[in-house]
């Protein structure tokens, strides 16, 4: 409870918030009356919904993106003694869904321009162990396609990390059906908010059974519900989360058209002698809306204009940096990992935003960064 009196600090801007269609309340009303929150038909229609909308044959929800990560890599057999290739940059969940699965997280520096793996640098990391390669779409821009192209002509699995990306698009498909499968979060900040929960994408029938079976108690169902015959993860979405999923499928497109009309205020409102500002791709969603600084130092930057109500995010810390997966890495250089790092700040791309705030955004942000010089 907020004490009487004390300072409300909310920012005025934050850095994303979903948009929330008109159906959610109408949808939480029929759970509430249905009185069954559990696992229940409410998946099964979210799941529908979803598959359709990533043009694939099957979709399995899951209570979170990890879960879908964990249970992609587990369902096509990844497992102890197993090499995954995964970006230098990029949510600690992506390594630690490899980890739990018993498999070797191998690290591998990114490219500049889309923030995903460098494909000349994944062909180098391939070995005779490597089972997998998991590209991230990172803040809602699509790997390159050399990417699929190595993949494949190496006969490697492909678990898409999609949890920043639902909508993008890479040569005219969509992020979530490129790979042997793909897998989403829809955290409350996401392309898609319904505030917790993931999804697993693929045209693969078995794959997606053996999703299934594993996200239970992994039994035979009905009386034996609860004979368990091997390992399982109870990784179930609600039917209170499906729910609001089902309802929020719908907001996607506008959420896109928003952010990305966003970014173009931004692109022709930022100072190109203060920042490197991102590339305007074909099929990019901008999750995030994210700039390199030439001045100035982003930690600092970020502190000022929270001061003015500003909300800004960090980049990911690179993984090689982390503690429990530094020691994992044979000696190596991250140059551009390390560059990004060094200069990444996040501004808002809410898609509630204004012309006028936007405005407001860039001043502030362009004093911050020349006070901080």
């Amino acid at each position: 409870m907020m004490k009487i009196g004390a300072k409300d600090t909310s920012p005025r801007y934050r850095t994303n918030e979903p948009l929330i269609s008109p159906k959610v309340m109408e949808n939480l009303g029929q759970v509430i009356g249905e009185r069954y929150l559990s696992p229940g038909n409410w998946v099964q229609k979210f799941e529908k919904a979803w598959a359709k909308e990533c043009g694939v044959l099957h979709a399995v929800a899951a209570s979170s993106g990890t879960a879908a990560l964990h249970l992609a890599l587990l369902s096509t057999g990844v497992g102890q003694g197993d090499e995954v290739i995964v970006p230098a940059m990029t949510c600690p969940d992506t390594l630690n869904a490899v980890t739990f699965a018993g498999a070797v997280p191998v690290i591998v520096d990114i490219e500049p321009v889309r923030f995903g793996l460098d494909p000349s640098r994944l062909r180098e990391e391939i070995t005779p162990n490597t089972k997998a390669v998991i590209p991230v779409h990172l803040y809602g821009a699509a790997v390159d396609p050399e990417i699929f192209t190595i993949c494949h002509e190496r006969d490697l699995l492909v678990i898409e990390d999609a949890a920043e990306a639902h909508g993008a698009e890479l040569g005219g498909r969509l992020v979530g059906s490129l790979g042997t499968a793909g897998c989403f979060s829809f955290r409350g900040d996401k392309m898609l908010g319904v505030g917790t929960g993931g999804m697993i994408t693929t045209n693969d029938e078995q794959l997606a059974r053996r999703a299934n079976h594993l996200i239970g108690l992994a039994g035979t169902g009905g009386f034996d519900r609860y004979h368990s015959l091997e390992l399982s993860y109870s990784y179930e979405m609600s039917n209170v989360h499906a729910a609001v999923g089902v309802a929020q499928v719908d907001m996607l497109a506008p959420t896109i058209t928003a952010k990305r009309r966003i970014a173009g205020f931004y692109d022709r409102l930022l100072s190109s002698d203060l920042m490197d500002k991102p590339a305007l791709l074909d099929g990019h969603v901008f999750w995030r809306y994210v700039v390199l600084l030439k001045r100035g130092n982003p930690r600092r930057v970020h502190s000022l204009l929270a001061e003015q109500g500003i909300e800004t995010m960090p980049p990911f810390v690179p993984a090689y940096r982390l503690p429990h997966y530094a020691g994992q890495q044979s000696p190596k250089k991250f140059p551009v990992a390390d560059d990004v790092y060094e200069r990444l700040l996040s501004l808002p791309i809410s898609p509630y935003l204004e012309r006028r705030q936007v405005e407001e955004i860039v001043t502030l942000f362009h004093a911050a960064v020349v006070a901080e010089n």
